[in-house]
């Protein structure tokens, strides 16, 4: 459980990462030039802060982490993404309708996860956004299928491991699931996830991790 954790908080930095930030640079354009001769130095002066700007942006593009998740291809509503260090590569969805709308979350994710190395073939898992009642019966219904589901803080998985490849079977049939979460507080949330696109993702998750 804990791997599953650590692995859905790897995916979770690499959606959220990509951000700009300057402030270090402004602090140096405040500085006054010093008394000096006026002349033909004073453009040298703009030209000499920009150097450490373009090296500063160089090393930030260098610090994206060679352990995070990229994105490598994307079906209908499903992207693919692979992490090459630790040879892992999942199937991603976001939900298309969450309800009650007004309900203030964390954004939720559906994977369909294959980590070779852990001979982990499509392990199905749901980061719902939000603190989970763990004592309420959760069931996920596909295809006209019921599958019990494991409930544990934020997240979903399969109960009975021999259902998962039914169940992954059932998914690439239907069009779309609706999923009723009962949160720790407050009312009872519905998502509902698109499944367009997911047996093409789920063969490009098979050619990157065979």
């Amino acid at each position: 459980m804990k791997l599953r954790l650590v692995f859905v908080a790897l995916i979770g930095a690499a959606l959220a990462s990509t951000g700009a930030m300057h402030s270090a640079a402004q602090d140096g354009e405040k500085k006054a030039p010093v008394k000096a001769a006026p002349k033909k130095e004073a453009p040298k002066q703009p030209e000499k802060k920009e150097a450490p700007k373009a090296e500063q942006k160089k090393a930030e593009q260098k610090k994206t982490t060679p352990g995070t998740p990229a994105l490598v291809a994307q079906f209908g509503d499903w992207g693919v993404y692979v992490n090459k260090t630790a040879k892992t590569c999942f199937a991603l969805t976001q939900p298309k309708d969450r309800q009650p709308a007004n309900v203030k979350r964390d954004p939720a994710y559906f994977f369909v996860t294959t980590r070779p190395n852990d001979k982990l073939n499509n392990e199905v898992s749901i980061m719902a956004g939000f603190p989970l009642k763990e004592d309420v019966e959760v069931a996920l219904i596909a295809n006209g299928a019921s599958f019990p589901m494991y409930v544990k803080g934020h997240g979903l998985w399969v109960k009975d491991p021999a259902d998962e490849p039914k169940l992954v079977a059932a998914l690439q049939k239907d069009k779309e699931i609706a999923l009723k979460l009962t949160p720790a507080k407050g009312a009872v949330t519905t998502d509902r996830y698109s499944l367009t696109g997911l047996p093409q993702a789920l063969e490009r998750v098979a050619k990157e991790c065979p």
